[in-house]
């Protein structure tokens, strides 16, 4: 009697495609992964850019627009530049303070803090006013160097304008 053997069709994976899956898989995610993070850092040094940028141009507008509206200087020295406006009757004021923020004072006699004009997490690391009279007008040159941080990522960067005073043009 002949017996007919006929072959079991296996339905499983064997061992070595199984290790060709797990490394593919493997090395996917190893990809996936590393673009996230390169993400995740380009979306973080773009936050921190756009940050002080908007400060920047913020705390320089509103300045400028304050030195506009003023008609003499009474005070330039080390970061604090006071101006009288109104014909002498209000004083405005931009100094540091000693956490590092522009600060903005205004008042009749003696100026009291406004508030500052940089937001918290910005640092003011340099402000350097500087006069200029040119003999017919009367204008202010500012240099502000601002410091942002943002987990771990530290950026910089400097902002110029020059504003010439009301009615000395």
């Amino acid at each position: 009697m002949i017996t007919n053997f006929k072959k079991q069709n296996s339905t499983g994976f064997t061992l070595v495609e199984m290790i060709i899956y797990v490394t593919l898989m493997t090395l996917v995610t190893i990809i996936t992964i590393q673009s996230l993070i390169v993400v995740l850092k380009s979306n973080r040094n773009s936050f921190v850019e756009n940050n002080i940028r908007n400060s920047g141009y913020g705390a320089m507008e509103g300045m400028l627009r304050e030195i506009r509206l003023s008609e003499s200087i009474d005070q330039v020295s080390g970061g604090i530049l006071q101006m009288k406006q109104n014909g002498g009757t209000n004083i405005v004021k931009f100094a540091t303070s000693s956490n590092y923020s522009l600060d903005f004072y205004e008042g009749t006699d003696t100026p009291t803090l406004f508030g500052p004009l940089t937001p918290k997490g910005v640092l003011v690391k340099s402000l350097i006013f500087t006069p200029i009279n040119t003999g017919k007008s009367l204008a202010v040159r500012i240099q502000m160097e601002l410091e942002a941080n943002k987990e771990g990522q530290i950026v910089r960067e400097w902002f110029y304008d020059t504003a010439i005073l009301r009615g000395s043009y």
